[in-house]
């Protein structure tokens, strides 16, 4: 076990206050629920945790949210005092690693609530390996996303521009966009992080998975092979040609806005961009994306698509109510529940088979298609697993590509020698090799 773990543990250990939930004298159980208060809100999980109650009549739901959830919830953590559940930004792997988090394997294999299959059979293949450590897993996720390119199908018609089939086709629409006199990409330009998940969309879409994933491993040499120089290279050709004037210094919601707007043809995104946007939105507004188009020689897989679950909810080891918390976590990935959620908040659960029988928007219809043409799912692990590089070395690195400061050469050596030092310092926790999700 390195330095860092034990010196995590240790400070766990020192402080030893006692929860102050109570314990109850008359059956009666309360599991408290401790959530990000983000864009989505609140109001579903409030009405999910009252229909639970109506089920489990012994039990309550005492659930919070708030926008600063790990600031209070930190504290609670080092005195031993944490909530039943939570979904926040808390270093989930040293959490793992230090035993803090329970295990919900067991209940992945009980009945899922409303279908004649385990739990576990009920979710997306491959959306749970990135929570998974010695075969155990950790952490569920109510939300399901994908990196897609947005546009508004009313100024394509308008302009005859036509959803492109490569990436060759996607560079050729591009150059049309801009002789029209439109901006062809917004970028979020304050936050380079943005051009990460197409970078590694473009870099899977030239190497077999396998390949792919001994980057995520931390295999020697990896951003700099020449599969992953030349993702840079067409990240950066797309990126000094086609990027809106002024993209560079824009907030995600001011370069969104010039997209809503119709000064910029496309934006790349996650599924929450709808949400985020809804209130700048015109009526009249079509939103519609495409996934990130295969690059034409390619090794990869051309229809996998950069996914993942998000809003993890994970549940405390020295909760007062583990068990009890995990079966709740089960409700609220059921099909009703994940029916329920697309519905309220129009975004995608990761339950299969969710948006079957009900009816969806024609924004979220686009993204479910994107979905069903896929052959899998792929997502990073750096970013989570080693936060210095994420916050720190990757944002530095992808703002000097995107601006053409640095040559995609340059870049892959940035980020070779960043993730030498994360190789070489023992103090950063790194599992082992894990390979290709299964």
């Amino acid at each position: 076990m390195n330095r860092a773990i034990i010196i995590f543990i240790g400070s766990l250990l020192m402080l030893t206050g006692c929860s102050y939930q109570p314990k109850s004298t008359d059956g009666q159980i309360t599991i408290e629920v401790a959530i990000f208060e983000g864009g989505y809100g609140l109001d579903w999980h409030r009405s999910i945790a009252r229909q639970y109650e109506k089920l489990h009549p012994n039990i309550s739901i005492n659930l919070w949210g708030d926008p600063r959830v790990d600031e209070k919830l930190k504290p609670r953590v080092l005195r031993r005092n944490p909530p039943d559940i939570a979904s926040s930004s808390l270093p989930f792997w040293k959490l793992v690693v230090a035993n803090k988090l329970y295990p919900l394997n067991e209940e992945l294999y009980t009945a899922a609530y409303g279908q004649n299959m385990s739990w576990r059979d009920t979710i997306q293949h491959g959306v749970l390996a990135d929570n998974t450590y010695e075969g155990k897993v950790y952490a569920v996720p109510t939300n399901l996303s994908a990196w897609v390119c947005w546009y508004d199908k009313k100024q394509f018609d308008a302009h005859g521009w036509k959803v492109p089939a490569d990436w060759g086709e996607f560079m050729k629409l591009c150059a049309q966009i801009k002789a029209d006199g439109v901006a062809p990409l917004a970028f979020q330009g304050k936050y380079p992080i943005y051009a990460w998940a197409v970078l590694l969309s473009l870099y899977q879409r030239l190497v077999p998975l396998e390949q792919w994933y001994e980057m995520q491993d931390l295999k020697p040499g990896a951003f700099t092979s020449p599969e992953f120089i030349h993702a840079a290279r067409l990240i950066q050709e797309m990126s000094t040609k086609y990027y809106e004037n002024g993209a560079l210094a824009m907030t995600h919601t001011e370069s969104q806005l010039e997209w809503v707007n119709g000064r910029a043809a496309m934006c790349f995104c996650g599924l929450w961009l709808k949400n985020e946007m809804k209130n700048a939105t015109p009526a009249g507004f079509e939103m519609r994306c495409f996934a990130v188009p295969p690059v034409e020689g390619g090794k990869g897989d051309p229809h996998a698509v950069y996914a993942g679950g998000a809003e993890q909810f994970f549940v405390f080891s020295e909760a007062q109510h583990p068990k009890e918390a995990a079966d709740f976590l089960k409700f609220m990935l059921s099909k009703d529940s994940a029916h329920s959620y697309i519905q309220k908040l129009d975004t995608l659960s990761p339950v299969i088979d969710s948006v079957k029988g009900i009816t969806i928007s024609p924004e979220l219809k686009s993204a479910v298609d994107v979905l069903d043409a896929s052959t899998r799912i792929f997502s990073d692990r750096l970013s989570g697993l080693y936060l210095e590089f994420a916050k720190n070395d990757l944002p530095d690195a992808l703002s000097d590509l995107v601006s053409g400061k640095s040559t995609p050469e340059q870049f892959g050596t940035k980020l070779e020698n960043a993730v030498e030092r994360v190789r070489r310092n023992p103090e950063i926790y790194k599992p082992a090799t894990m390979g290709v999700p299964k």
